[in-house]
């Protein structure tokens, strides 16, 4: 409909659904702070409680997105990505209706499964194989729907938390992910690879410079470590 419409090739329109995608998921889990004083308040919970579920979370998710990457790579990665934006909804919904601690953290770790199944980790491949020439550009576009999701997402929750109530605002934020990102987000990554205008086909850009390592060929883990790259990337995360 887009590319008949707006006559945008199908890989952008790719790029598009992937930062539907990140818009929801990255503006869910940074609300987190705008509920943990209403949460305090109505349960007696501490705040290093509470805390303590984000931090199991981002935990779970750290440890799972080697994972996240390997299933990607081994499946469709649209479809563990609408999965994973499918288990952070159930999350936030179960998440409007918590009474106790543990089903608190029994969610949040749900959450981090979920958001780590929809994040760049997964969705960097449906870009990437996309593009070559114009691949940084098209990773940055679809990465800049994290942003506007922390920034429109955010808000929107404290907006509706002073409103309704918290318990209101985690399920609009469900309803966000399961009525609207999922089928937006499958609707535009049906598109088709196609070849783009002025983009170098990959085999072609492989045998010009037969001397260098092409990025569309793939390495192995263990070719990776060997790289410098690899470690350079690897410890920018941790800082």
């Amino acid at each position: 409909m887009l590319k008949r419409r707006f006559n945008i090739h199908p890989r952008w329109i790719v790029v598009i659904g992937v930062a539907v995608i990140l818009f929801g998921t990255a503006g869910s889990r940074f609300s987190f702070g705008i509920f943990l004083k209403p949460l305090t308040e109505d349960f007696g919970w501490s705040r290093g409680s509470l805390s303590g579920a984000l931090a199991i979370a981002g935990l779970s998710t750290g440890l799972l997105r080697p994972f996240a990457g390997w299933i990607a790579d081994r499946y469709d990665p649209v479809r563990v990505a609408l999965i994973g934006v499918g288990l952070g909804g159930i999350a936030l919904l179960g998440l409007s209706r918590v009474q106790n601690l543990w089903q608190l953290y029994a969610l949040f770790i749900v959450m981090g499964i979920g958001f780590t199944l929809a994040s760049p980790a997964t969705l960097t491949k449906l870009v990437s194989v996309r593009f070559t020439r114009r691949r940084s550009l098209a990773l940055s576009l679809a990465g800049s729907g994290s942003a506007v999701g922390e920034t429109a997402l955010v808000p929107l929750s404290a907006v509706i938390l002073v409103l309704s109530g918290w318990r209101s605002a985690y399920m609009v934020l469900a309803a966000i992910l399961l009525l609207g990102i999922i089928p937006i987000a499958l609707m535009l990554l049906r598109a088709r690879p196609g070849a783009e205008e002025g983009e170098e086909p990959a085999a072609q850009s492989r045998n010009t410079s037969a001397c260098y390592w092409a990025p569309d060929d793939g390495m192995s883990l263990r070719e990776a470590a060997k790289t410098p790259i690899f470690w350079a990337l690897t410890a920018g995360f941790f800082t």
